[in-house]
């Protein structure tokens, strides 16, 4: 359990990264600011899923590899590739309804950064 877990919470921290680069990049107003909420937002709602991951299961482990998320001059595939993998591991990510809900909380985040990028920059 607790391997997903790291991985889901170093996913964030990296995606927190490159939306910050393409933040930085973007000549989109409403890029710009959609990213900046996004990397504002990602670390707190990783940093309280990693601290009741570890209430839970114990101490987290994490990678030494960090995944690359996305690719930052295409600022939409960002959150889409940390929702792609949430999708396909978020039940190796503590299946308690508490950590479930954290989960959601973090998707609706990347839900809602990729219509922002997508229909309004």
């Amino acid at each position: 359990m607790s391997d997903k877990c790291s991985e889901l919470v170093t996913r964030c921290f990296q995606a927190r990264t490159e939306s910050h680069i393409s933040h930085l990049g973007t000549s989109s107003y409403a890029a710009h600011k959609a990213l900046n909420e996004f990397y504002d937002e990602i670390i707190d709602l990783a940093d309280s899923y990693a601290e009741a991951a570890q209430g839970r299961y114990g101490l987290l482990k994490f990678p030494a590899i960090r995944p690359k998320i996305g690719d930052p001059t295409k600022p939409v595939t960002i959150p889409m590739e940390l929702r792609d993998w949430i999708d396909a591991n978020r039940k190796q990510c503590g299946e308690a309804s508490e950590m479930q809900n954290m989960i959601d909380e973090i998707l609706a985040l990347c839900d809602s950064t990729i219509y922002k990028l997508r229909f309004l920059s």
